[in-house]
């Protein structure tokens, strides 16, 4: 699980959006054009020459990134699952990825965009998913953040949204898929071109919590 952190959203919306249309305009790339209409900025789904691109773009950026990986293979894995539910299990590594971000910056009005990721979302599905968020935040804000900082209280903003309407999530999703690869591949063959995509993005990490 990941996140980035920006102070210059806009910046970041503009400059995607000018790879985008790069792409789009580009002669060499327009056999890959349908199906980058469909997808957009996707590690997964992106041909080698349009993810270069955007890797390209990444350290030029103004943001920070931070991640929580949990091994499912592992003893701590196996035993979490016996006594919680995927949902549970999500939302506690949202709390421990969220809190010391939000903690560092009480002092900021925080805009919280998280991706919808629920199979076959309604409108009232999605609103109770922004509820729960919302509930998750302010127990952060109640139970750790008021008491570590003598009372004060978080000024935040939550927005649960899709993917394919929110440009900056693809960042994250990048910058996910650079570290599991490396992650993955850390007991056996990591390709020396993924070797250099973790080059060029690691000086826009801030943590990652194994």
């Amino acid at each position: 699980m990941g996140c980035i952190i920006t102070d210059t959203p806009e910046d970041l919306l503009r400059e995607i959006s000018l790879l985008k249309t790069s792409i789009l305009n580009s002669g060499y790339l327009n056999r890959f054009r349908k199906e980058f209409l469909k997808t957009g900025f996707h590690a997964c789904s992106n041909h080698l020459d349009i993810y270069g691109r955007f890797v390209a773009l990444l350290p030029r950026l103004n943001f920070r990134y931070f991640a929580l990986i949990l091994n499912k293979q592992s003893e701590y894995y196996s035993t979490l699952v016996k006594t919680k539910s995927k949902e549970d299990i999500y939302d506690g590594l949202l709390k421990s990825l969220l809190k010391d971000r939000l903690l560092k910056r009480i002092d900021d009005t925080n805009t919280i965009s998280v991706e919808q990721n629920l199979s076959n979302p309604s409108e009232s599905r999605v609103n109770t998913r922004k509820k729960q968020l919302v509930s998750i935040i302010s127990e952060l804000n109640n139970n750790v953040i008021k008491k570590k900082t003598t009372g004060k209280s978080l000024q935040y903003e939550v927005f649960v949204q899709d993917k394919n309407n929110q440009p900056l999530f693809s960042i994250v999703d990048y910058m996910n898929h650079i570290v599991m690869k490396i992650y993955e591949g850390k007991h056996g063959k990591v390709e020396n071109y993924m070797k250099e995509n973790f080059r060029l993005i690691e000086p826009k990490i801030g943590c990652i919590h194994d």
